[in-house]
């Protein structure tokens, strides 16, 4: 990789991670937009805090949660912390991410720590006995005397715990939000010490910084304040929980309120394209527009007055989670995402009541009674609005028709500015295949590089596979992210050309020649010659043909790869499939990939794959298929998917033609 292209991997990486340390100034139109809004709120907003739950003292409240939710799991998860001792987190730990870049290890400590807050102070609010709150108030002392509420990985030089600043990040916001819930709802059986040092870290740790890095600038690694990923809504979600359940002053809510409604809604839907997709994945998509619903429901309960339901691409956003399933149940994993990512039923119950969208099976199976809060905040949101409202929720930004869409019964799903096609066989029909194509560029959110990627599913098992993200290390978002062979093209079923991958940023465009959808079959071209500028290719074009199978018509993939290289360039390629299952040569062009066998021995049906390719002068080119394994010797790739690769090479002429057919 060139310096320059280092330079462009680094900035794409910062600017998804939005871990930069700028210490950026906000605007002044931006300031003012937030004082003149606050101004507003702070006359219509309640004079005093909405409880975001009910008191402790509230019997028939709590009596009416455990009864509808079920809490027994509950009660027993903090009982075993009642019985188990409280992990340490000395320095070392904490500092051991600056000396290997391991992030894992203080990671799994503080998670016990979240975890045991959260289940003690959830089975106190349910049983107010009394037997729960001693281990609960010291799990508060010990958080409120803990250096750093941020992880080490956002705390720039390890500023925060060594006490130089403060920088509230995901997980800082996530828990002052949490604990500002708590303390409000307990405060009638809390000792006043605690609750009064609570609300102390509180503001010095979450809304005095937020508040001057919006009025002052400054501040490193808070830029997430203006910025347009996940960060943005989950930081604002805690954000403003804490300052609803601490700020006793209307105006000071009302500040909160107007700065989390003014920068979500102006930044976070600029990294949404109009067409609703989500560059930063699937499971990204729940991590971030979940914490935006919960945001909204916050923001609403605790002011009546603050709609964010009604920003213009709320409604694409949330159609994207359904869009974007291809078969009951699967998705494909771009970006930084799980294999098994899929949107949480109780988000999308949630979200449907709350735009009208008719998914009244989700919202029925999944939504308010049946929905299952295990935190203050999920209580908060999930529960209690719609047990106040007596089960149901109004919608506050109603769908125009109010019909539902069923894209799983749609052939063709297209997110024409995100260059994304989903084809789908008929619904139900687990025979067929579908397949799933991806243009966009090389400088999305959370970027792997991986323009005119593609994946295939059939019998819900994904035969060709983007295989997902590495576990996050200090690689992982720095200049060496693109070492990792799962994120950089190698790790992807995208052309390699003389031996070069694909080159990061937002310069590696997939253009789009052309998309023809027909029925159940659709064409779709893209020309990928900008994510090659080094490899002696003067042109790359791919073309997928997917049909359904019907009359003489098989189902069939066609993938057509067309690479015209420069006069005096060598004339190399070869153009993978990625794959976790087992694959079988059947003869020099052709093989089959097969399901890995279940523990009973069953398997479903595979896909047969046959490669052919001919020069400008229709002369035909031999090849062969060989494997790699991606990661293979990168203990940061633990998940190690194959790589069947056709390889080939041009005795003759200046252009390649490789055909790749599934069937």
């Amino acid at each position: 990789m060139t310096r320059a292209e280092k330079i462009a991997s680094l900035l794409c990486v910062l600017l998804c991670s939005a871990s930069a340390a700028f210490g950026l100034e906000i605007p002044a139109k931006d300031v003012e937009a937030v004082a003149a809004r606050a101004a507003e709120l702070a006359a219509v907003i309640p004079a005093e805090p909405v409880p975001l739950i009910p008191s402790i003292t509230d019997r028939e409240k709590w009596e009416a949660y455990a009864s509808l939710t079920g809490t027994s799991k509950v009660i027993k998860r903090a009982e075993n912390y009642l019985a188990e001792p409280i992990p340490e987190l000395p320095e070392d730990l904490y500092k051991e991410f600056f000396v290997n870049g391991n992030r894992s290890n203080f990671q799994d400590g503080r998670g016990i720590w979240s975890n045991r807050f959260t289940f003690l102070a959830m089975a106190e609010l349910i049983e107010n006995k009394g037997r729960f709150l001693p281990a609960l108030e010291e799990m508060i002392r010990m958080w409120c005397g803990y250096p750093s509420w941020t992880l080490p990985a956002h705390d720039h030089l390890a500023t925060i715990y060594d006490g130089k600043d403060e920088g509230p990040d995901l997980v800082a916001t996530a828990f002052g939000g949490s604990l500002g819930i708590v303390v409000q709802a307990m405060e009638p059986v809390l000792s006043p010490e605690v609750t009064q040092l609570a609300r102390e870290n509180i503001r010095r740790r979450v809304l005095t910084p937020v508040r001057n890095k919006i009025e002052k600038g400054g501040y490193v690694m808070m830029d997430w304040v203006v910025g347009t990923s996940n960060w943005n809504p989950v930081c604002y979600c805690g954000t403003t929980a804490a300052a609803l359940s601490v700020c006793a002053s209307a105006e000071e809510r009302a500040w909160f309120l107007a700065a989390a409604e003014h920068f979500v809604s102006s930044r976070f839907f600029l990294g949404i394209t109009d067409d609703g997709y989500c560059s930063e994945g699937i499971g990204y998509w729940g991590y971030g527009f979940g914490h935006f619903a919960m945001l909204a429901e916050l923001a609403w309960r605790g002011s009546g007055a603050v709609n964010l339901y009604a920003c213009p691409k709320v409604r694409p956003l949330t159609e994207f989670a359904l869009k974007m399933e291809v078969a009951p149940g699967c998705y494909a994993a771009f970006a930084d995402c799980s294999l098994t990512a899929r949107p949480d039923k109780t988000l999308l119950a949630l979200l449907s009541r709350r735009l009208g969208l008719g998914l009244s099976e989700i919202e029925r199976k999944y939504g308010y009674p049946h929905c299952r809060p295990g935190s203050p905040i999920s209580a908060a949101v999930y529960f209690f609005p719609a047990f106040e409202a007596g089960g149901e929720l109004p919608a506050l930004a109603p769908s125009p028709d109010g019909k539902p869409a069923d894209y799983l019964a749609e052939p063709v799903s297209r997110f024409p500015d995100a260059g994304v096609v989903i084809c789908r066989p008929p619904k139900g029909d687990d025979s067929q295949f579908a397949a799933v194509f991806k243009g966009g560029n090389n400088g999305e959110m959370h970027n792997h590089n991986d323009i005119g990627t593609f994946c295939v599913l059939r019998g819900g098992v994904w035969l060709v596979i983007d295989p997902g993200s590495e576990p996050y290390t200090k690689r992982t978002f720095s200049e060496h992210r693109y070492e990792g062979e799962l994120l950089n093209s190698f790790g992807h079923p995208v052309p390699r050309i003389n031996g070069t991958l694909q080159t990061a940023g937002r310069k590696a465009q997939a253009e789009v020649l052309e998309f023809e959808p027909a029925g159940g079959t659709a064409s779709y071209t893209l020309d990928l010659t900008s994510a090659y500028p080094d490899s002696g290719a003067e042109r790359v074009i791919r073309r997928y043909e997917y049909a359904r199978a019907g009359g003489e018509t098989p189902n069939r993939l066609t993938v057509t790869d067309t690479v015209t290289f420069a006069p005096d360039a060598p004339r190399a390629a070869d153009f993978p499939l990625i794959t976790f299952e087992n694959w079988t040569p059947i003869d020099e062009r052709t093989i089959e990939i097969t399901p890995r066998p279940a523990k009973d021995g069953s398997a479903g049906p595979g896909i047969r794959v046959a490669v052919a390719a001919h020069d400008e002068n229709d002369n035909p080119v031999p090849g062969r298929f060989t494997e790699q394994i991606v990661g293979k010797d990168d203990p940061m790739t633990p998940k190690k998917p194959k790589r069947i690769t056709w390889e080939t090479e041009l005795a003759e002429g200046r252009t390649l033609t490789v055909t790749t057919t599934i069937e």
